[in-house]
This record gives structure tokens, C-alpha cells and sequence, in this order.
């Protein structure tokens, strides 16, 4: 029953023109990005070498795909929260406006199932979008600059080797769809209480702008609380390019994007079930 709830659900995500509007922004906006880089080489590459230029010698160009890759992602990561909205935030608040809720109801298939297959599609959107980001994103760098070494700050100027750089984009992918799942689930929840499907994208953008500043202001208060926050880890993608590697904040993302996930979705079925879904 529930695999033929959740190819139904996939069904009718395919046949919304809304589904595609992260892949299509992301298909068009990267190759953009990826010319401008090209084009301002020069200047961006004197930025990285800096005063080091003056005392030492350096040959070919740090500018190639995979700095193009890795500046994108940077530029581009805080905008990904919305565009996983995008689905999440209308596959459950979307059926009480149309009223299709009450024909389900007339199945003997019970709510949790129902909402279960709904999370489902919305967990695989949301992570197929963030590795389409990602390799596509990769794919045009490529193809347009290509390889090399990837020059990156960590501590001063760091070089990663070619052979040392793809398996920290898939790391990087992976802590960043963490924090995307997290985000996710915080809409669905938000549209399993809502009827209207704008609601949810403005209430959980909020969110995220909120928890994203709190990062940023450098007070002690904010600084202790941060770490407990899903959205300070937004940017953790970054240290996927670090040496070493901090094994322990990956911990505490797994932990915290895990307890809130989970938070989200036991409101989420406790908030459906209960919802007099009739009127």
C-alpha cells in the first residue's frame, strides 16, 4: 500500500510545473556564474595569490573548474533553503485547498501512511535537487575551465591536489543535504498546518533568515546557542575543503539536523492526525 501511495505521490510531483522550478533556475543561473568567473580570472586569481605574489613564482592558473565549483556552491548554498521549499511546502497544504484530502479519506488507507508517502517525495526532491546542484554545477565548471589543483583558505592558502578534490565535493554534498533534509521537514511541518502553500516558504525562509543572522552577530548568547541551531550549519560545505577535517562538528551536524528533522516530523503526523480535515 504505502509503495503505491508514494509512486502515487511522485506521480502527481512530476505533473507540477512547480517542481521544476529549482532545476530549471539552476540549469540556467550556473553557466552565467561560470562566464563571469571565467571572464574576471585575473582579478580573482591576484585576490587568492595576494602579497604572496610578490615572493613567490607561480606557474599556470589556480582558476578552474573546480574553484569555479567550489565559489558557486559558496555563493549560491544559502539560497538552496528555498528552493527545497519549493515542493515541500504545498504537497500537504496544497490538498486541503482542492479538498482531495476528503476523497482519500474514503480509502481505508490511514493518515500516516498517507503523510508518510508525501515526506518521502519531499526528502528525495529535496536531495536529488542538491546533487543535481552539485554535479551539475561541477559539470559546467569543468567543461568550460577545467581541472587542476583547488586553491582554498584554511589557515592561509591551502592547495588541494586534483586527485584530492572530487571526493570532498561528495562529502560537501553530503553535509549540505543534511541541513537541506532539515529544512525540508521544517516546511512540511509548516504544511501540514497550513492550507494556503505560500505560508510555509515564507514562514521557514524566515526561519532560516533568523537562525542565519543569529551565526553571524558575534554576542555570547549566540554564540552558546548557534551550534544547537540546524541553520548554523548551513555553510559547513566549506570544511569539506579543510585539512583536517573537523570529524567532530560533522558529529554534532549529524546530531542536530537529526533531532530537529525528527521533531519536525513527529509534529507533523501528531498535527495531521488530529486535523478535522471535513471542513
Amino acid at each position: 500500500m504505502i509503495k503505491n501511495l508514494i509512486q502515487n505521490e511522485g506521480k502527481k510531483a512530476l505533473y507540477k510545473k512547480r517542481t521544476y522550478i529549482s532545476f530549471i533556475l539552476i540549469t540556467i543561473l550556473i553557466p552565467f556564474i561560470v562566464a563571469a568567473i571565467n571572464d574576471g580570472g585575473k582579478t580573482l586569481e591576484s585576490k587568492i595569490y595576494g602579497q604572496l605574489a610578490d615572493s613567490f613564482l607561480f606557474y599556470g592558473s589556480v582558476i578552474n573548474g573546480y574553484l569555479s565549483t567550489y565559489i558557486i556552491i559558496a555563493i549560491l548554498i544559502s539560497h538552496m533553503p528555498f528552493l527545497s521549499t519549493i515542493v515541500a511546502s504545498e504537497i500537504v497544504s496544497g490538498e486541503y485547498s482542492k479538498g482531495t484530502f476528503r476523497m482519500y479519506l474514503t480509502r481505508p488507507v490511514s493518515r500516516n501512511k498517507i503523510l508518510m508517502s508525501k515526506l518521502i517525495i519531499v526528502l528525495l526532491y529535496t536531495t536529488f535537487m542538491m546533487f543535481f546542484f552539485f554535479v551539475y554545477t561541477l559539470f559546467i565548471s569543468y567543461l568550460w575551465l577545467g581541472g587542476g589543483d583547488l586553491a582554498v583558505f584554511h589557515n592561509g592558502l591551502l592547495i588541494l591536489s586534483e586527485d584530492d578534490v572530487l571526493w570532498r565535493f561528495s562529502l560537501a554534498f553530503v553535509l549540505s543535504n543534511l541541513v537541506m533534509l532539515t529544512v525540508s521537514c521544517l516546511c512540511f511541518l509548516i504544511s501540514t498546518i497550513s492550507r494556503n502553500s505560500v505560508t510555509p516558504i515564507i514562514i521557514t525562509i524566515s526561519i532560516v533568515f533568523i537562525g542565519t543572522a543569529v551565526a553571524f552577530i558575534p554576542i555570547p548568547f549566540f554564540e552558546k546557542v548557534n551550534p544547537f541551531l540546524f541553520t548554523g550549519y548551513i555553510d559547513i560545505f566549506l570544511t569539506a575543503f579543510h585539512d583536517p577535517l573537523p570529524l567532530s562538528r560533522y558529529s554534532n551536524l549529524f546530531l542536530v539536523t537529526s533531532l530537529w528533522s525528527l521533531l519536525f516530523i513527529i509534529i507533523s503526523f501528531k498535527s495531521f492526525k488530529n486535523k478535522d480535515i471535513l471542513h
